[in-house]
C-alpha cells in the first residue's frame, strides 16, 4: 500500500517537473560511438533528449546502410531527490564510401517547439577486407559466420497450383519463415510477373505471426505479399524471387574472458558476460516454374480471352422512346475469372442512333480463389429520328474452366421505337429525311417565282422582299456566330471523343502487340507497343501528332498530377522500344516485359488521372 502510494507521489513529481519549462531547458544531443570508421564496419548513432518529446525527425542517412533504427529507448532516474528523464532514438549503421562525412541535426517536438541537435562529423576510411567481410553480413558466408542462414531465416513462394491453361488464374503466397529474432525487414526487389497480368490480394499490415513446423523445424511465418496471377500466353513461365532486406538480432559472447568450461553458455551468464548485436541478412525465395497450356481447341471469331465461370446477360431501360431522348443499353458480366481482362462483345449499332463511350463499371473481390465479381459496360444511345431500329444480337463467348471447353451466350435483338420528339428546341436536329426533302422543294419553288416584286403594282419599300432584304444583314451575323459556336463544338467534341477512346485504342494496339509476341515476331510487337503509348499519349493529353515528344508528354502529364514514378516509366519504355527497334537489343526476353509494363503504365495513369 505505502508502495503504491509513493510510486503515485513520485510518478506526480516527475510529469510536474517535465512540463514545467521543459522547452527552455530541453536539448537534443547527437553522438556517434566512434569518430573515425572503417567502411562496411557497424557503428552506432544515438540522439538523446533530456525530457519527453514527440514526432522525431531523423537526419539524412543517405550515405550509410541503415541496418536498424530508429529504436526508441526511454529512462528515469532519481538521485539525491533530483528527477531526471531521457528520451533517446539511436541508429545502428554501416559506412558506404570513404571521405569526411557530416551528419546533419535530427530534430523533435517539445511543447509546440521544435529542438534541433547538433552535427556530428565522421571520418570514413578505407576498410579492412577481414574486417569488412566480418562485419557486413550482407552475403551468404558472412550470414553464415554470425549464425544465420537459410535454415534459420528464410522466404519461401507458395502456388497453388503448376500447371494452368491461359487465362486460368493461380494465387501465389510469400512468406518469411524464421526461428531467431527478426526486428525488422523491408521487400528489397519485388517480384516482375512476368508474362502474367497480377492482381494483389490484401493483407494486414503488420501481417500476424503464425507457427508452423517445416520439415521438423518449427518456425514463426508471417505473409508478405499474396497476388492472383493470370497468364497472358503459353509455355513456361517464371514468377521470379523475392528478395527481403531483414535486420536481425544475434547474441555475441564476450571477447575479454574465456570459457574452457562452457559455464557461461547458460543464458544468464550470457546476457551478464555477453551481448547482442544487430546485422543485415538477405533472404532470397526460390523462383517457381509454370506451365501454362494453350487452350483447346479452336477458338470462336467471338472469343475475347475471357477465362472462367462466368455469365452474361444484357438489358434494354426502354424499348419505347422519343427523338433526342437518351436509352441505355446495359452488358453485365459475371462470376469468377480474368474479369478485368474481359470485354464487352462487339455492338453494331445502327447509323442513325448516335452512340458515345461505353461507362464500364467493376465490382470485384481478390482472394485465394481468384478473381470473383461483376463488370458492366453501359451503352448511351440517343435516337435522333423517328422510327423503328433494331440492334443486332451480340454473342459473347468465354472458355469454361470445368467444362473444358468454350461457351458462347447471345443476348438480343433490341428493338428500339422512335416516336416524334415534342417542343422545336431540338427540330434541327430531329428533322427526317422527308422534311428535308419538302424543304428543298419550298426553296426551289421560291427560285422559280417569275414575279420579284407585288402584283398589286405597290412600291418595292414596304414589301415582303423590302423586309427580307432588310433583315439578311441580321440573319447572316446570327447564322455566323451560330456556325462559329458549332464549329467550336464539334472541335471540342472530336477533342472529348479521343480523349475518352485513348484507352481503348491503345488496348487495341497492345492486344495486337501481345497476339505478335505469341507467334515470335517481337520486332512488330515492339513496333505496336511504342504506337499504343504515342498514341495513348496524343489522344488522352490532346496532342497533335507533330508536337509529340518526351518532354512534352511529360509536362502534360505532369500537369494532371502524374506522379513522377509513372512518368518516368511511361518515358523509358518509349525508350526501351526505339532502342529494341533501332539499337539492336535482344529483344527476344524483352518484349513480353514492355507488354507487361505498358498495360501497367497506362493503367496506373489512367487511373491517376480520375483519382
Amino acid at each position: 500500500m505505502y508502495c503504491n502510494y509513493l510510486r503515485q507521489v513520485l510518478l506526480s513529481l516527475f510529469f510536474l517537473i517535465c512540463f514545467t519549462g521543459n522547452a527552455q531547458n530541453a536539448f537534443l544531443s547527437g553522438t556517434a560511438s566512434r569518430s573515425t570508421v572503417s567502411v562496411g564496419e557497424q557503428f552506432q548513432l544515438t540522439f538523446t533528449l533530456n525530457c519527453e518529446g514527440q514526432n522525431f525527425r531523423s537526419p539524412d542517412l543517405s550515405s550509410f546502410n541503415v541496418l536498424s533504427g530508429p529504436n526508441r529507448s526511454s529512462s528515469i532516474s532519481i538521485v539525491n531527490n533530483s528527477y531526471s528523464q531521457s528520451l533517446s532514438f539511436t541508429f545502428y549503421l554501416q559506412a558506404k564510401a570513404e571521405g569526411n562525412l557530416k551528419i546533419g541535426p535530427a530534430s523533435i517536438d517539445v511543447q509546440g517547439k521544435k529542438i534541433n541537435s547538433n552535427i556530428i562529423n565522421l571520418t570514413i576510411v578505407k576498410g579492412n577486407p577481414q574486417q569488412n567481410n566480418s562485419q557486413n553480413n550482407t552475403g551468404q558466408d558472412n550470414n553464415q559466420s554470425n549464425g544465420i542462414n537459410d535454415k534459420n531465416l528464410f522466404v519461401r513462394a507458395i502456388i497453388n497450383k503448376s500447371s494452368v491453361y491461359e487465362g486460368e488464374a493461380l494465387t501465389v503466397t510469400f512468406k518469411i519463415y524464421t526461428n531467431i529474432q527478426v526486428n525488422s525487414y523491408s521487400v528489397s526487389k519485388a517480384p516482375a510477373f512476368n508474362g502474367f497480368w497480377n492482381q494483389d490480394i490484401e493483407v494486414p499490415n503488420p501481417p500476424p505471426m503464425t507457427m508452423e513446423v517445416v520439415d521438423g523445424i518449427r518456425y514463426n511465418t508471417a505473409v508478405i505479399k499474396k497476388a492472383v496471377l493470370f497468364p497472358q500466353q503459353s509455355g513456361v513461365l517464371t514468377i521470379d524471387p523475392m528478395e527481403l532486406e531483414c535486420i536481425a538480432r544475434i547474441r555475441v559472447k564476450s571477447q575479454r574472458m574465456v570459457d574452457p568450461f562452457g559455464m557461461f553458455s547458460d543464458p544468464f551468464f550470457s546476457d551478464a558476460f555477453g551481448g547482442v548485436q544487430d546485422v543485415k541478412y538477405n533472404a532470397r525465395s526460390q523462383p517457381i516454374k509454370i506451365n501454362v497450356r494453350e487452350l483447346p481447341g479452336t477458338a470462336p471469331s467471338t472469343f475475347s480471352g475471357a477465362v472462367g465461370s462466368l455469365m452474361f446477360e444484357a438489358s434494354l431501360d426502354k424499348a419505347i422512346t422519343k427523338e433526342n431522348e437518351p436509352v441505355n443499353l446495359k452488358f453485365k458480366i459475371y462470376g469468377s475469372g480474368n474479369l478485368k481482362l474481359a470485354t464487352a462483345p462487339d455492338v453494331a449499332f445502327p447509323e442513325d442512333l448516335e452512340t458515345y463511350d461505353p461507362k464500364i463499371g467493376e465490382n470485384y473481390k481478390v482472394n485465394d480463389a481468384g478473381v470473383n465479381g461483376s463488370k458492366t459496360i453501359e451503352y448511351l444511345i440517343i435516337p435522333r429520328h423517328e422510327g423503328d431500329y433494331e440492334i443486332p444480337a451480340v454473342t459473347f463467348t468465354y472458355f469454361d474452366l470445368v467444362k473444358q471447353q468454350y461457351i458462347s451466350k447471345a443476348a438480343g435483338p433490341f428493338k428500339i421505337k422512335v416516336g416524334k420528339g415534342s417542343g422545336n428546341s431540338n427540330a434541327s436536329s430531329s428533322s427526317s429525311k422527308k422534311d428535308v426533302q419538302l424543304l428543298g422543294r419550298d426553296i426551289r419553288y421560291l427560285k422559280t417565282e417569275k414575279q420579284l416584286f407585288p402584283s398589286d403594282g405597290g412600291l418595292f419599300y414596304g414589301s415582303w422582299l423590302f423586309y427580307l432584304f432588310s433583315l439578311l444583314p441580321f440573319i447572316a451575323v446570327a447564322g455566323g456566330i451560330y456556325y462559329k459556336r458549332q464549329s467550336a463544338f464539334n472541335a471540342a467534341n472530336s477533342i472529348l471523343v479521343r480523349s475518352k477512346k485513348a484507352t481503348s485504342f491503345a488496348q487495341k494496339r497492345l492486344t495486337v502487340a501481345g497476339k505478335l509476341i505469341n507467334e515470335g515476331k517481337h520486332a512488330l510487337a515492339f513496333e505496336e507497343i511504342s504506337k499504343a503509348l504515342w498514341g495513348y499519349a496524343s489522344d488522352k493529353l490532346t496532342i497533335p501528332v507533330s508536337e509529340l515528344s518526351k518532354e512534352n508528354i511529360s509536362e502534360q502529364l505532369k500537369s494532371k498530377s502524374i506522379n513522377d514514378d509513372a512518368i518516368e516509366r511511361f518515358t523509358n519504355c518509349i525508350a526501351t522500344c526505339e532502342m529494341a527497334q533501332y539499337g539492336g537489343l535482344d529483344i527476344t526476353t524483352l518484349s513480353n516485359k514492355q507488354y507487361q509494363d505498358a498495360i501497367r503504365i497506362i493503367t496506373d495513369i489512367e487511373g491517376g488521372m480520375k483519382s
